[in-house]
């Protein structure tokens, strides 16, 4: 049965740990077949492709932010023309530390409003760190911030994330307009390369009930990704039908972050044959991707 993963980051992911050729010899080690690099907002890692042992199929890859209503969703795109959209997305992304220095910049400033203390927050440096992971940090450093922490139930960088920041009734509520782009404007450049875009991960959005979050992408997105690691069998089933039920391509892939990530650490994805053969009849229609030449 062909091996497939198409969520995959390099170390043009601030929590990435390898090299795009690291990473695509892992692949050829583990047997995949077809993959694609995704790291957060950049396709840097496609113009850092040296040569690499992996004989399978790349197609190009990008795990964009992009707002839907106001929520901050993340979408996977494939299959695009590299240039343009690279191009699209240096600008308006800017670097991963220009971004998170926003975010933190705003998340302090909310703080302050509410009289909520950081310690220490010149010891923040966005190269380094995501703005949520360092606020969290900073809050677990002060009685006040522990405080609003339990308060909230923020119990990870993601509740804080995810269930905070994003949601209109929490103290620290940004809109991320701040720094993503809205849906139509991603789904326009990815569409005018030739690509598709994808609902990353349904089941990590917060509170919100999987349909609910499903239903708010229809009409936005070309399919869903079906598995991210660790879906459960019956969550990935109803992902499965889900999509088949209202004609979304599918995707899969196992998130990985480097073989030293404490939970996105492995290449191996848990998918069936009928899964991988519905998510192979979008793929099939893109050509190898290899080697670009330098910029």
């Amino acid at each position: 049965m062909e091996k497939i993963n198409l969520h995959i980051h390099s170390d043009s992911s601030l929590d990435g740990s390898e090299t795009i050729a690291k990473v695509l010899d892992a692949c050829e080690k583990d047997g995949i077949t077809l993959a694609a690099i995704t790291d957060h907002d950049t396709c840097e890692a496609y113009y850092k492709l040296e040569d690499t042992s992996y004989t399978g199929k790349l197609l190009t890859g990008l795990e964009a932010d992009a707002i839907i209503g106001k929520k901050t969703y993340d979408i996977l795109c494939y299959g695009f023309e590299l240039e343009e959209v690279a191009k699209w997305a240096n600008i308006q992304y800017g670097t991963l530390a220009y971004r998170q220095q926003k975010i933190f910049n705003k998340l302090q400033e909310l703080c302050e409003k509410i009289k909520l203390p950081l310690n220490n927050p010149d010891s923040y440096d966005a190269r380094c760190e995501f703005a949520h992971a360092g606020v969290f940090r900073l809050l677990g450093k002060t009685v006040e911030g522990q405080e609003f922490l339990k308060t909230y139930a923020i119990t990870s960088i993601g509740d804080l994330y995810r269930l905070g920041t994003m949601d209109e009734t929490f103290p620290l509520y940004i809109d991320m307009h701040l720094v993503w782009p809205d849906i139509n404007e991603l789904k326009d450049v990815i569409h005018r390369n030739g690509g598709k875009i994808f609902l990353a991960h349904p089941y990590r959005y917060g509170k919100e009930n999987v349909e609910t979050v499903l239903d708010s992408c229809l009409g936005k997105v070309d399919g869903i990704e079906i598995w991210n690691n660790p879906e459960t069998e019956a969550e990935t089933a109803f992902l499965f039908n889900y999509a088949k039920e209202h004609n979304l391509l599918m995707s899969a892939g196992s998130d990985y972050h480097g073989k030293l990530h404490p939970r996105h650490n492995t290449l191996s994805t848990d998918l069936t044959k009928e899964q991988i053969e519905h998510i192979t009849t979008w793929t099939d229609d893109y050509k190898t991707f290899k080697k670009l030449p330098p910029r």
